[in-house]
């Protein structure tokens, strides 16, 4: 039973994490493009993205019309990871 709560919270945590790549990926894509920037497929390796998502990525995805889906994937990744801590906790209390 604990080894397929530890399977189902990896496959979720993969999942919203996926999600949340890709979304952050068209935000990028959608600056790019505003800005008149070039578009590199490994932004999430430089600095100057690191810094940018960290200063007021949220209105760029309103921009981008993808508040919405940010906020949601966020979600996912928060929920996923404290649902596999908490199923940890409970796994070592019930035992």
């Amino acid at each position: 039973m604990i080894a397929r709560l530890g399977l189902l919270g990896l496959l979720l945590f993969g999942a919203a994490s996926v999600a949340f790549y890709r979304v952050n990926d068209r935000i990028v894509w959608d600056i790019c493009r505003r800005e008149n920037r070039p578009y590199r497929q490994d932004w999430t390796l430089s600095l100057y993205w690191q810094w940018r998502n960290l200063a007021g990525w949220y209105a760029d995805a309103r921009r981008a019309g993808l508040f919405l889906a940010r906020a949601l994937a966020t979600a996912a990744i928060i929920l996923t990871f404290l649902g596999s801590v908490v199923a940890g906790i409970l796994a070592t209390q019930a035992g």
